[in-house]
């Protein structure tokens, strides 16, 4: 098949500094790079500001409803399909739709594959019962609610997942369908030696440190969800006890007032910074080429892309059993794992930040096992529209 109309619906999309928002963005970038035309229809803060950045950055093929954010789950909130959006939409003849999550846009992309006769594609990203639980408080309600998204879940031809590990998850909430794991990559290259250099030296200059500090770095959602008071109180025991570090979080969420106010409280200004979003990606690369380990405590994340990125510039990640991120790396080899309590996550935290050698090591063989470039996965994911697309016409 030579050339396809593809729409990638997601609630997510940089600026906001969100997994699934990437995810929208490579598919729809490097489908558009191989010759099909893709569209993004997606929501974002104040519509025609998120027109204006986009154009800015030389973005084109987004489609944005309005996307107003509510306090509990900021920076999400309601979503609002406008006349000019659905106009926008209403032109184009998709041969396919691919669904990123199963709320207002994901609703939305299911009735126009319907209407259209088309394929619609949905991809699981997210462990959506944890969200309601956290946001409404009650099991009950969120078990309905599973059932609602599950339904929605079933209506698509095809269902993908990132991971084995999340393909387990959506098993338990309820789906009984066929599963396609397709795994989520990165768009950063890996660095020659002498980029790599240069990279380090700025995110020593970004990250304010010296290269006999240890520089942590933590990319990502700054939310409870992630487990990341974990990571604060592992390293106020850190400093308590005397060592050397500087630990930058980038990244913007509902919870970044409350630990700011922790890290004031606790008189941790010095040794560590919340940076804010961050969209120059280049700045990205610098900290993590400039980092010596990546503490990541989330059991939330299917399938996270800083995985993937952190890889690409031979970082590893301190993760905790069970989750998705130890559910691919092999303890000591090409990433560290240890149990998700407070004990034995500080204790590995200060041992290895008092053994940069060990990290060093660990990160080269997670350059090699774990790093997939998103043009590898786009590769599968244009074979899959194809087959689907070609089947539905038959």
């Amino acid at each position: 098949m030579s050339r396809f109309v593809v729409g990638q619906f997601s609630e997510s999309f940089p600026p906001l500094t969100d997994g699934v928002g990437f995810v929208v963005k490579n598919y729809t970038e490097l489908l558009l790079a191989n010759g099909y035309e893709a569209y993004a229809v997606v929501s974002g803060e104040h519509r025609k500001r998120g027109y204006a950045k986009d154009h800015q950055a030389g973005i084109d093929y987004t489609i944005r409803a309005s996307m107003y954010p509510l306090p509990r789950i900021r920076p999400y909130g309601v979503i609002v399909k406008g006349r000019n959006f659905k106009g926008e939409v209403g032109k184009i003849n998709f041969d396919l739709i691919h669904a990123h999550a199963p709320f207002t846009l994901g609703r939305y992309a299911q009735k126009l594959a319907k209407e259209q006769d088309i394929p619609l594609v949905a991809t699981f990203h997210t462990l959506y019962k944890d969200d309601f639980i956290a946001v409404l408080g009650s099991k009950r309600i969120a078990n309905l609610l599973m059932k609602i998204i599950i339904a929605r879940f079933e209506k698509a031809d095809e269902v993908w997942t990132p991971s084995l590990w999340s393909k387990k998850r959506l098993q338990e909430y309820g789906f009984s369908g066929d599963i396609v794991v397709v795994p989520n990559g990165t768009d950063f290259t890996l660095p020659t030696d002498e980029e790599y250099r240069e990279y380090q030296e700025r995110g020593r200059e970004l990250a304010g440190v010296d290269p006999t500090t240890p520089l942590l770095l933590y990319v990502g959602q700054i939310n409870e969800k992630k487990n990341l008071q974990l990571i604060l109180n592992s390293l106020l025991l850190a400093h308590q006890k005397g060592v050397n570090f500087k630990m930058v979080f980038v990244g913007d969420g509902a919870d970044l007032s409350k630990f700011n106010t922790f890290v004031k409280k606790n008189a941790l200004e010095e040794k560590i910074t919340f940076m804010g979003r961050v969209v120059d990606r280049g700045a990205i690369k610098a900290l993590m080429a400039a980092a010596t380990l990546f503490p990541f405590p989330s059991q939330y994340d299917v399938s996270p892309l800083v995985l993937r990125e952190a890889a690409a510039f031979s970082l590893p990640l301190l993760n905790t059993k069970d989750s998705a991120t130890a559910f691919v790396t092999t303890n000591g080899v090409d990433g560290f794992i240890t149990e998700n309590s407070f004990e034995a996550f500080s204790k590995t935290l200060i041992e290895l930040i008092g053994d940069p050698t060990l990290c060093e090591k660990v990160g080269q063989a997670a350059r090699t096992n774990l790093y997939i470039s998103w043009q590898d996965v786009i590769s599968e994911v244009s074979e899959r529209y194809a087959n689907l697309i070609e089947r539905r016409r038959k």
